[in-house]
């Protein structure tokens, strides 16, 4: 195929798919749906490059033709990729996580959700970002303002291990929450009706602290974080956006 049959992409020379191909045949890996943003695009593209991935752009900026394809790549950009939703046909594991999200928006996957927080990073870049800079299985990266947790769980997810400080303790709740809860579910869901049944007064039970109904029942720690994050964020959308407390807060606890 003669250069004529390409399309320069201004300012990416530094990538070896510096060329668009005008030609429908090539379709190796494709974007997610989402990617709109230039950003995006350029994030997809390093990451290629941190997996040495040789490769060409194709069909207007939405797929990438693999020129040293092997299983090897294949199976890195399947389990590791962050802007890409297939590769050969096969869904890669990001589309199947955020298929299932909580909410409409692309980065409310997992327990990304839980409570909203100003300046949060998005996690799908998040994970680019540990991909572009080399992190393997096994390494480990420190995130000196964890906010609410995303470098954590996106960490998590990659087989990264974590070291995350921040100076709020809503932080750190935050941030446990999202990376614990996962291994104390059974614990959660054990006393989950016995909370609801008290939360409001009634007939059988007068008005209890429910912090000290939480402490009573668990003694684990990351157990009352959990119960502890789903009350401050049912109070938050009771206060913010006029939200009943009762559904928001039950809403919250089914998992």
């Amino acid at each position: 195929m003669s250069k004529n049959n390409f399309t320069k992409i201004p300012g990416i020379e530094k990538f070896q798919g510096m060329y668009i191909v005008n030609n429908n045949d090539y379709k190796d890996l494709v974007l997610l749906d989402n990617v709109q943003f230039i950003y995006e695009f350029f994030l997809a593209m390093l990451e290629l490059e941190s997996l040495h991935v040789d490769f060409e752009v194709t069909n207007g900026l939405r797929e990438f033709k693999i020129l040293n394809k092997s299983e090897r790549i294949k199976k890195a950009i399947k389990k590791r990729g962050a802007y890409f939703k297939s590769i050969d046909e096969e869904f890669t594991n990001y589309f199947h996580i955020i298929h299932k999200n909580q909410t409409r928006s692309v980065n409310q996957y997992l327990t990304h959700w839980i409570y909203p927080y100003k300046g949060k990073f998005h996690p799908q870049m998040i994970r680019a970002l540990l991909n572009i800079i080399g992190l393997k299985e096994g390494d480990t990266v420190f995130e000196p303002f964890s906010g609410s947790g995303t470098t954590a769980l996106e960490a998590q997810l990659l087989g990264i291990n974590s070291i995350n400080i921040d100076i709020s303790p809503l932080c750190v709740i935050q941030g446990g929450v999202k990376t614990e809860s996962i291994f104390v579910l059974d614990k959660i869901l054990e006393i989950k009706d016995e909370i609801i049944s008290r939360l409001v007064p009634n007939l059988f039970h007068s008005e209890v602290d429910y912090y000290k109904l939480v402490d009573d029942l668990t003694d684990d720690k990351r157990v009352e974080n959990f119960y502890k994050l789903a009350r401050l964020l049912a109070v938050s959308d009771s206060s913010r956006r006029k939200k009943d407390f009762i559904t928001s807060y039950i809403k919250n606890i089914n998992l």
